[in-house]
């Protein structure tokens, strides 16, 4: 077996996932970079880990933002794939007041069929669930998908595709509605999802897409939000223009502020629904802001270089004043981070988790120890760099006892302060 096959690692993208173009322009170089969501069992930190590269490309042609390496699914989904969706009451209750809104909106009678794309632990189709619907799941990672499954959610452990969606419109019947929230950018064969999605979309139904926005990764300096799941990031333009390609209509496109800014997109069968002005609202906004110019994206290049320089002195600094610094979180995105800054077990000497899936391993690449919350109370680091900034508000809140005996909070994006 080769090592370096592409069919076992990954391999180097030529063209745009979306439109296919060939016009890729190199935005930001994150060097070579672990699985950011393999995190290392003790038994495993003398064995060798594999880096892949990791660099932001613009499509010349429809300019969608996305990576040129992509890796094989089955190593970023289901080999140690540990995030949860219902480790945050933030996360949660996003999930059931987006259930909520969608099921006012739309409408459809009790007993309408909903199917998450991605649905992990269920969260999101339980709360569809208690408003009425039949509900199914689709996740290629075990552990989560499982947990879901015992928990009443039917769930079909799987990538979803097209043949997937056959499937449940055989078992189960068309869907009113279909959701996919933080995974229509990760699919690695977007086409025949694509195709799926119409297959299984009921004639008056609605596809929801929820997922960072792109031009608040690029304003916000949200860089570490960039790694190897993240196919795509997604703006209305291209989106608008992807979903042409299936006879299919982006209608309408919400603001969200979760995960520092996201976009929800309402897709339909062409034709179906009117179009709301909020998109060309929003394509003109993201035209305006310079998304889709290159003199504004090597700007972003450049801010993020000197963010790594103010992050990295802060600590040291800290550091060379006697300071104990250590971390809280352990999310993908803090992975990023930390290895495109160089941040090791020096710097951190641990960091703390909420998940028990990730507690007792190391974060990859970097092997700072993660150990449970209580640490930080019993250790009162000085400083704690919040690694899951999305969620800072929270999380300070939780750990309120910490700050009340001096501790100090250090949120690092979009520029490293402290709180």
């Amino acid at each position: 077996m080769n090592k370096h096959d592409p069919q076992i690692y990954g391999y180097h993208a030529v063209q745009c996932h979306m439109c296919k173009g060939t016009k890729l322009n190199q935005v930001l170089d994150l060097g070579h970079q672990p699985h950011s969501d393999d995190f290392v069992e003790p038994e495993r930190l003398d064995e060798v880990e594999h880096f892949f590269p990791l660099r932001l490309m613009s499509c010349s042609d429809c300019g969608l933002l996305q990576i040129d390496y992509f890796v094989n699914p089955k190593i970023l989904y289901q080999t140690n794939y540990v995030y949860e969706s219902s480790i945050t009451k933030t996360g949660v209750s996003h999930y059931m007041n987006m259930s909520k809104s969608i099921a006012k909106r739309f409408g459809y009678v009790n007993g309408s069929r909903a199917v998450d794309i991605g649905s992990n632990v269920g969260v999101l189709l339980q709360s569809f669930k208690d408003s009425g619907y039949e509900v199914v799941g689709v996740d290629p990672a075990e552990v989560p998908a499982q947990k879901a499954i015992d928990s009443g959610i039917p769930t079909v452990i799987d990538f979803f595709n097209y043949d997937v969606a056959e499937s449940i419109v055989t078992d189960y019947g068309p869907a009113k509605v279909i959701t996919g929230t933080n995974v229509f950018a990760h699919l690695h064969d977007l086409e025949s999802a694509m195709k799926g999605v119409k297959v299984l979309l009921d004639t008056d139904g609605v596809f929801v897409i929820e997922a960072p926005y792109a031009l608040s990764l690029v304003e916000q300096l949200e860089y570490d939000t960039i790694y190897h799941q993240h196919i795509g990031y997604l703006s209305v333009l291209p989106m608008q223009k992807y979903f042409e390609q299936f006879d299919m209509e982006l209608f309408d496109v919400e603001f969200m502020s979760i995960h520092g800014g996201s976009i929800r997109y309402f897709v339909s069968h062409k034709g179906v629904r009117s179009v709301m002005p909020a998109v060309n609202e929003y394509i003109e906004k993201e035209k305006d802001f310079g998304l889709y110019d290159m003199d504004c994206l090597r700007k972003f290049e450049h801010d993020v270089i000197k963010h790594r320089a103010k992050l990295v002195s802060l600590l040291q600094n800290l550091i060379a004043e006697g300071k104990t610094v250590a971390g809280i979180s352990a999310p993908a995105k803090g992975n990023t981070l930390l290895n495109f800054c160089g941040i090791d077990a020096y710097m951190l000497p641990f960091t703390t988790e909420r998940s028990q899936f990730k507690q007792g391993k190391y974060t990859p690449g970097t092997h700072i120890p993660i150990l449970n919350d209580e640490e930080l109370l019993k250790r009162q680091p000085d400083y704690a760099l919040i690694l899951a900034w999305n969620f800072a508000d929270e999380i300070m809140k939780n750990l309120d006892e910490y700050s009340k005996k001096g501790g100090k909070f250090i949120i690092p994006i979009p520029e490293p302060l402290i709180k």
